[in-house]
Order: structure tokens, then C-alpha cells, then sequence
């Protein structure tokens, strides 16, 4: 079977959907399937075991536009074509079939890029648009697939459609034999975007009464502004900036706690609180839709942008050692029992050969 991927951007750029991407495509190959990759030109090129074409696109933030892709989607062969969205463009460009889409999450638009304020008319008017693309192209879709069942009941495009739930995924053998003694550390792992509310971590920060650092990995337009409020606060608080691969599991590994206070619905799931799960690590996040799931399987959810609550969760569960380490193999059990990436893609082989 020749499956064809479709997503706008793909590693070596970095975020949840790539890596979604990126492993259900080695999935396949590894299991005989011919597979083939579509993105933009903006997403910088690597070497792969399976064909990657690479359409030249307009690198805008967030949302590369490819005024090539319908005329090369036209005559591009395929026995399935699954494509992800956000962005909108490639899901609604292919009028091919059978067509999967995995809809990872709502459109939104930030506040501000970095320190550029992004007016209201033009953010509500990108997301029009981007819906009424999209809503055309889920009603062409074969199948749709969401991550999570909360999300896809509040969602603007998904309520009252039919859809698949299947997963995010990780991969287990990234995890194998870690092990280490936990800290009390409170770890954040992700991009410094106003979105992801990594602020409201430092807050929560000021709040806690019992020993505890918090470190910070990743990198963003934000952070500048985030080690400033830092700074104001007076919190122990390290920037880490990008890590290796293997340093970031190993503090994975060592943290009591991994925090995910995203404000927005572009954080659909979190895949980062699996990869915390994976090594032992109760989670703390946002009780907003999708990742709410995920983060009850092992451990805690709090009101967007309560940092005191978040505070609250912290003195608690760094005051009780037994806590941690109960929170921790619950979490190890759920990931291994429903988000290893051998379950997920015998969910999406089983879907794609129902549509063949």
C-alpha cells in the first residue's frame, strides 16, 4: 500500500505535529508500506529511509503558503492520503481519495508575534477564512481522525461530524532503561510562545513554599521577556535553551513534576506530557480541552492561567515523595498500555485498510 503524508511542515522543523508526522511515517516503512511525505520547502530538508517531496512555499509564521501544491497534489499517486492540519493548506488543496484527515486542533491566532501585536480584525479574519477552508475539505474527507475526544466535542469544526479517536503517540524505546533519582524540580519542555504560558509557571513559582527550581528548556520568541519577569520575581528559574535529545529525557527523568500551562487551544494534547509519563514524571497542565485527557491519565489539571492553584499542586506533591513515585509508574502503565507508537499506528493501519 502507498500511503501519502501531507503536512505543511516536517522535521527538522520542530513541533508536535511534525513528530506526529514523523513517526507514523517510519511506522509505516518499518511494517513494508511505500510511503511518501509532502510539506513545504520551509520546513529545512534531512535525510529519511522513505521519499520526502519538498514544494516551494512562502515561509509566513505559522502557515507557509505553496501556490505550486494543488497543480503537484493533482498528479500525485496513492492508494491513502492522510493529511494534517493545521495549517489548512495542504488538507484543502488534495481532492484526492480515500483522504484521512487528523484534525490536531482549532485555528488561533496569538495576541502578538514576539513584541509585534497582531491586530484583531486580521486574526479574526485569517480564522474565518481557515475554517471555511477547512470545514469544505472535512466534508470531502473519507475519514477524520482527532487526538481526543474533549477537544473534538468543543471544537468548531468537528462537533456533530463523525471522527475517529486516535492518539498522539511516543516512542517507547526512547525511554528504555532511564532512570534516575528525582528532584525537586518543577521541568517546563517546549517552545517560549505566549500560548504556551510559560509566565504563569513563574507565578506559580513565587507561590511555592517547599525547596524546588524550576528549569526551563526550549527557546522562543518570549523568552527574552520570560527570564526578565523571571528576574522581577526573583524565582529559581534556568533557561535552558534547545537541548540534545538525550540531555532533555534525562531531565525528564530526574523532575518531580512537569508543568504544561498552555492558554490556548492550539495545545490540542501534549505530546510532552507523555514523554514525562514515559519516564516516571506526574504532570501538571491546563484544564483545557485535549489536554485535560492526557494529563488526568497521570496527574493534575488546573484552571488556565491560575498560577496560585498550580502553586498549590506543586507544594503538595514536592512535600510527598510517595506521591511522586505512585503518580510516576501509573503513568509509565497508561503510556505503555495506550500511547506507544505500536498501538497508535495499528489504529491508523486498521483505518486506512478499511477505506482501501
Amino acid at each position: 500500500m502507498r500511503v501519502v503524508l501531507l503536512t505543511s511542515y516536517f522535521p527538522p522543523h520542530v513541533g508536535g505535529v511534525e513528530v506526529h508526522v514523523e513517526r507514523l511515517a517510519h511506522h509505516l516503512h518499518k511494517r513494508g508500506f511505500e510511503v511518501v511525505v509532502v510539506t513545504s520547502s520551509a520546513s529545512g530538508s534531512a535525510e529519511f529511509p522513505f521519499e520526502v517531496k519538498y514544494i516551494p512555499s512562502i515561509p509566513i509564521p505559522y502557515s507557509p503558503i505553496t501556490p505550486f501544491l494543488g497543480r503537484f497534489l493533482e498528479n500525485l499517486d496513492g492508494d491513502v492520503f492522510h493529511s494534517h492540519t493545521p495549517p489548512p493548506f495542504f488538507s484543502c488543496s488534495l481532492k484526492r481519495s480515500p483522504h484521512v484527515i487528523t484534525y490536531h486542533c482549532d485555528i488561533e491566532i496569538p495576541e502578538r508575534y514576539g513584541k509585534v501585536p497582531i491586530p484583531r480584525a486580521i486574526s479574526r479574519l485569517i480564522i474565518k477564512k481557515s475554517d471555511d477552508m477547512l470545514s469544505e475539505a472535512l466534508d470531502r474527507a473519507d475519514a477524520i481522525i482527532a487526538t481526543t475526544k474533549s477537544y473534538a466535542e468543543t471544537s468548531r469544526l468537528l462537533k456533530g461530524r463523525n471522527y475517529h479517536v486516535i492518539p498522539n503517540g511516543i516512542e517507547l524505546s526512547e525511554f528504555e532503561g532511564v532512570e534516575a533519582e528525582k528532584e525537586p524540580m518543577v521541568l517546563f519542555l517546549g517552545r517560549l510562545a505566549a500560548t504556551k504560558g510559560v509566565d504563569v509557571l513563574l507565578r506559580a513559582m513565587k507561590h511555592v513554599d517547599v525547596e524546588a527550581r524550576c528549569v526551563i528548556i526550549g527557546d522562543g520568541e518570549e523568552r527574552n521577556s520570560l527570564e526578565r519577569l523571571a528576574r522581577k520575581l526573583n524565582v529559581n528559574a534556568e533557561f535552558t535553551g534547545f537541548l540534545p535529545r538525550r540531555k532533555v529525557i534525562e531531565y525528564l527523568a530526574r523532575a518531580s513534576l512537569l508543568a504544561l500551562p498552555s492558554l490556548s487551544r492550539l495545545e490540542a494534547f501534549g505530546i510532552v506530557l507523555l514523554e514525562a509519563m514515559a519516564c516516571g514524571t506526574p504532570v501538571a497542565a491546563s484544564d483545557i480541552p485535549g489536554v485535560r485527557d492526557v494529563a488526568r491519565e497521570a496527574g493534575f489539571v488546573f484552571p488556565p492561567g491560575d498560577y496560585i492553584r498550580l502553586s498549590e499542586i506543586i507544594n503538595e506533591l514536592l512535600s510527598d515523595e510517595g506521591e511522586v513515585r505512585l503518580i510516576g509508574e501509573k503513568g509509565k502503565r497508561v503510556v505503555r498500555e495506550k500511547y506507544s507508537w505500536e498501538v497508535v499506528a495499528n489504529s491508523l493501519v486498521e483505518l486506512y485498510e478499511s477505506l482501501v
